[in-house]
């Protein structure tokens, strides 16, 4: 009794049908997650460690409020919007190119390089400068101040 194909393609067609499921489904898990998926979070997240990677990358729609505890590096080409109050203890070591708003600093602060100010300086305290100083001061006549 041998087999005619009629018999072959009706034993294997169970078979056959399970392997082409299986790479049909294998091909539509592989498209499904070679995309990052989008994960909305409702209310606040707390990170208390990172492990790995150690860069995460955040898209948000509006700002997000952030609170660092630890040494933080921030690097990119896209500027970082400062916006409210930024709290810092210790020391800071900074490379800033522009500052588009009025800074106030409360503590001493040193300079090592040239610095161009366009616009008003106010001191409020006690300066002290060592060195030579090369200043061009408007003169006033009157009034002049009374011993």
């Amino acid at each position: 009794m041998s087999p005619t194909s009629r018999e072959l393609l009706l034993a294997y067609r169970w078979p056959a049908a399970v392997v082409v499921s299986s790479v049909v489904l294998a091909a539509t898990a592989i498209q499904i997650l070679s995309k990052p998926i989008p994960i909305r979070i409702e209310g606040g997240l707390q990170v208390d460690k990172l492990v790995l990677p150690a860069s995460v990358t955040i898209r948000s729609n509006e700002p997000l409020p952030v609170a660092v505890r630890e040494d933080v590096v921030i690097t990119g080409t896209t500027p970082l919007a400062v916006q409210g109050q930024v709290r810092v203890g210790g020391e800071v070591q900074a490379n800033v190119r522009s500052i588009e708003t009025p800074v106030q600093v409360n503590a001493a602060v040193s300079v090592n390089e040239t610095v161009n100010v366009n616009g008003k300086v106010n001191v409020g305290g006690k300066v002290t400068v060592e060195g030579n100083v090369g200043a061009k001061v408007k003169p006033t006549l009157l009034p002049l101040p009374l011993p």
